[in-house]
């Protein structure tokens, strides 16, 4: 069944493949039993203008913009960060409630720290899941750390939740992510898991969103070019 699993979340059409199977007893009450939340997301709506799918929906979706990045890659890191969007919503259901936004003028369902909830339940399946310790800290690290780019700014804007994105906060996520290996190569997977999961929104709120990610994307790359010119100095 866990190879099943893997074939569906890497497949071109995940969430088609996934439904199909999900209708089918013995898959949907194997996966259940690990991971009793997929039934909670798929019944959870998301009334926001962030959003044009349920909960379940968007996170099906997001595997398969994961996947068309990572066409390319090696299958343990594809296998690895497919997951990563397969559970970094999957605690939002129990985060779920109704808001008023001045923003939009209406009431909102809104998710707060859906983030570290689902950071939990990727910590109780991964190893049922087959993952060994480092690919869990990793796959547990982006599902905490997936919706950064929310709070970054270009510019400061006088709201004190948003962070403005300079050199020196990259500096600062450098040090932090290089406590659980290689910093930048866990920034860009970040920057994967950002895209895909704005990819999986809705296109008419995530322009800005995804411009933000290119930004910080482009940072790193200057950074990485920057080392390797001072390394051939040395």
């Amino acid at each position: 069944m866990l190879k099943q699993l893997d074939e569906i979340l890497l497949s071109d059409n995940a969430r088609e493949m996934f439904y199909q199977n999900y209708q089918n007893q013995e898959f949907k009450n194997w996966i259940l039993s690990i991971l009793p939340e997929i039934e909670l997301c798929k019944n959870q709506k998301q009334d926001n203008p962030w959003h044009i799918y349920d909960c379940l929906d968007h996170i099906l979706h997001s595997v398969e913009e994961m996947n068309n990045q990572t066409r390319y890659m090696d299958f343990e890191t594809r296998k690895m960060l497919a997951y990563t969007m397969f559970l970094h919503d999957i605690g939002k259901p129990q985060c779920y409630f109704r808001r008023y936004s001045n923003l939009y003028g209406r009431y909102v369902d809104s998710f707060f720290n859906h983030n570290l909830v689902s950071e939990k339940i990727a910590e109780r399946v991964l190893p049922k899941l087959e993952f060994n310790k480092k690919q869990s800290n990793i796959i547990c690290l982006l599902v905490k750390e997936h919706d950064l780019f929310m709070n970054l700014t270009l510019e400061d804007d006088g709201n004190k939740y948003h962070i403005v994105l300079t050199q020196q906060y990259l500096d600062k996520l450098f040090k932090k992510f290089n406590v659980f290996c290689d910093g930048k190569k866990l920034l860009n997977f970040l920057v994967m898991v950002g895209r895909a999961d704005n990819l999986a929104q809705n296109p008419k709120m995530t322009k800005e969103s995804l411009k933000k990610i290119d930004i910080f994307e482009n940072m790193l790359k200057k950074e990485r070019a920057k080392n390797e010119i001072d390394f051939l100095k040395t």
